[in-house]
């Protein structure tokens, strides 16, 4: 959208605007001066988790480690839920004594519930609030704290930051009770365990009279190693030999008289020349078949040399395939891996045998013997443990540290009745704008000549701008310059018009008040400008106007006209402007629209029309009253005066929808109380300097 579309929207809309902008402001600025001061103080703590259990990782040992056993919680946004939770506000409310209005302890919940949880009453008289947040990308806390009380506020954040270190130190501390005595209690069993471990190996030794079996056990252990290396190494030769020959016999089957690879023929030259032999003999054919017939004796010759030299090489080929030497080698290396695996497994065997024939005490003596190293490793780490969980228990400290207290705070936060006025404004505005949008989005009416898409198949004959003045702005009474007057002069000139087949002319309008007989008067002053004899004649029986624009009297008309009372020559008045007549509505009759419908109008229309050089008539708008629709068939031409802002697009779609039914195609429309000022016309550019302190508002008429 061009900003000169936007800003005409906030210019057409700016009471929608301002009224929106007054409301939210006053809004505003009176709800903070009803709503009482609120205070806000804040303290800080810092969350330090300690690096519990370091050193005394029991699971390597079998036990669990001390991190499973201290629970305390390490993260901070769960340090900041319990901050808010019922038990710790409780504490900090008995410990203030903090009451509501009718001096009862005041609920944790009502402490920690946000603005939009109160009612207007409590917006106003507000209770005390508390709330902890989390500062981004540090371990710090902090606790804010609203009450109509400075020294209050002060207490409250304070009062919630020394309840959550004494509340995080007991739990420390509580957690390293319980794994002491955890630890105790594994210290016992484990002593147990060591002691009969230590036992039975002493046991053990008295009873087999054991020697150092290690080194014998080392050697064989070693010696079993290499040959097991060897077999892996025997199998993996073994088995790449078997690839490899399997690889080759499918290379050789693959070889027959169409497909010889590069390799036979150059491990083989007897194939290699049989297959060059074959080839030539093969062309020699090709050649004889081209100049010869097939019973040639020479084609025939050839054939049976073909024959001969294909199954001499297909023989030598088979006979290649098993005496290949890449493939005997194959076959000979397998042989000698074989046997050499076979020997392998002979001696890995031979040292089975030697290892299970070392004696039952070996392994005893060696289950003996880790048991022992566990019960010794386990009793030592659990005695160094409970010295250490004992100096954590008698030396615990708060994760938590307070880094800045809460001070009485000086001014309030809230109302901030200057901040609120410019928030009031400025959500004003914004809501005025959304406002005026809207109403734009919802506007159906007719602004410009480009909005008039529903009157795509009529002309557009001119625009007639706003002009300020009287009730029923005429150019008689202004300069022939004048932007109004040019107007209407350009209509007068429009080609259809001008062109001198245009006797008689229709004017109405969609609905009422639209302009369509002060139109037909100016239109009616252009021409007889041109010192032509011009007749206006009121057919709106109903609301009759035409004779007001003149001072004159409308005691005889076009009523008693059509009803034969009176002749067209006593019913035709002279006006100011010369050239210029008028023939009134005359007295009203009950059913005006039996008079139009008569004959006798298209032959008053006739005799008008010779004795006058234009005929101009106003007629009831189309959407009101069928009148034009009647008057048109009896007329040279019609125009149809739509006013800008007003006229809808939905009527002048049933406008259009109406004359095409009755076979009725207007000259053209003229847009109306244009305003010189929401569009790009030519007069702003050429008139606004002449006549600018006109083009600011049209009258109706």
């Amino acid at each position: 959208m061009e900003l000169t579309r936007l800003w005409e929207i906030i210019r057409r809309r700016k009471w929608i605007i301002l009224q929106t902008l007054m409301i939210v402001t006053v809004v505003a600025v009176t709800g903070s001066y009803l709503t009482r001061s609120s205070y806000e103080a804040s303290s800080k703590v810092l969350f330090m988790p300690f690096k519990k259990g370091a050193g005394l990782e029991f699971g390597k040992i079998g036990l669990p480690s001390l991190t499973s056993i201290i629970t305390t919680s390490t993260d901070l946004s769960v340090n900041k839920v319990l901050a808010i939770s019922r038990p710790y506000i409780e504490k900090m409310v008995l410990r203030l004594q903090l009451r509501d209005r009718q001096g009862q302890l005041i609920a944790s919940d009502k402490l920690t519930q946000t603005v939009a949880g109160f009612s207007i009453r409590e917006m106003i008289f507000p209770l005390p609030r508390i709330g902890v947040r989390e500062k981004e990308e540090t371990s710090i806390l902090n606790i804010r704290a609203v009450s109509s009380s400075p020294d209050e506020a002060m207490m409250m954040a304070n009062t919630l930051a020394q309840i959550m270190v004494s509340e995080n130190q007991e739990s420390v501390r509580a957690e390293y009770r319980h794994a002491r005595i955890f630890i105790e209690g594994q210290i016992d069993d484990v002593k147990k365990e060591y002691n009969q471990a230590l036992s039975e190996i002493t046991n053990f030794r008295k009873r087999e009279l054991t020697i150092d079996l290690k080194m014998e056990t080392k050697l064989a252990a070693e010696k079993m190693a290499e040959l097991l290396k060897e077999k892996e190494d025997n199998i993996i030769d073994l088995a790449e030999a078997r690839a490899k020959l399997g690889r080759l016999k499918e290379q050789l089957a693959k070889e027959n008289l169409g497909f010889l690879s590069a390799s036979t023929l150059q491990k083989n030259p007897h194939i290699d020349v049989l297959k060059r032999r074959l080839t030539e003999l093969r062309l020699q054919l090709a050649k004889a078949k081209s100049d010869l017939t097939e019973e040639h004796p020479r084609v025939l010759s050839l054939g049976e040399q073909i024959k001969e030299a294909e199954a001499e090489l297909k023989k030598e080929i088979v006979v290649y395939r098993s005496s290949a030497p890449e493939l005997t080698a194959l076959e000979r290396q397998i042989v000698s891996l074989e046997a050499h695996l076979k020997g392998v497994n002979g001696d890995v065997d031979k040292y089975f045998r030697a290892l299970g024939k070392l004696p039952d005490k070996v392994q005893e003596q060696a289950g003996l013997d880790m048991e022992l190293n566990v019960g010794q490793q386990r009793y030592s780490s659990l005695l160094d443990s409970l010295h250490r969980v004992e100096m954590a228990e008698a030396s615990t400290l708060s994760e938590i540290r307070i880094v800045e207290p809460a001070v009485t705070p000086i001014s309030p936060v809230n109302p901030g009745k200057a901040k609120n006025g410019f928030l009031g404004i400025a959500v004003g505005l914004a809501f005025g704008l959304a406002l005026a949008f809207i109403a734009e989005y919802h506007d159906d009416t007719i602004r410009t000549a480009e909005d008039a898409k529903e009157f795509k198949q009529i002309a557009m004959m001119g625009m007639v701008p706003m002009f300020r003045g009287t009730k029923r702005p005429l150019i008689s009474t202004k300069d022939p310059d004048d932007p109004l007057c040019e107007a209407y002069r350009r209509i007068r000139n429009y080609p259809s018009m001008d062109n001198g087949s245009v006797r008689s002319l229709l004017i109405t309008s969609p609905g009422p008040n639209e302009g369509k007989s002060t139109t037909a008067v100016n239109l009616g002053i252009s021409i007889a400008r041109e010192r032509k004899r011009v007749v206006l004649v009121d057919m709106d029986l109903r609301r009759a106007s035409l004779h007001a624009y003149f001072n004159l009297p409308n005691h005889i008309g076009m009523t008693d006209i059509l009803q034969g009372e009176t002749s067209v020559d006593e019913a035709v008045q002279a006006t100011a402007v010369e050239g210029l007549n008028i023939i009134s509505s005359g007295q009203a009759f009950p059913d005006a629209g039996v008079l139009i419908e008569s004959g006798q109008v298209g032959p008053l229309i006739s005799e008008l029309t010779t004795q006058f050089d234009m005929v101009i008539i106003d007629s009831a708008p189309v959407l009101v009253k069928s009148d034009a629709l009647v008057l048109a068939k009896h007329v040279d031409g019609s125009i149809i005066v739509i006013e800008s802002e007003k006229t809808t697009r939905q009527a002048a779609r049933e406008l259009t929808d109406i004359l095409a039914e009755a076979d009725i195609k207007p000259l053209g429309f003229i847009l109306n109380r244009f305003s010189i000022k929401k569009g790009q016309h030519l007069y702003q550019q050429y008139y606004y300097g002449h006549h600018g302190g006109e083009l600011l508002v049209a009258e109706r008429g």
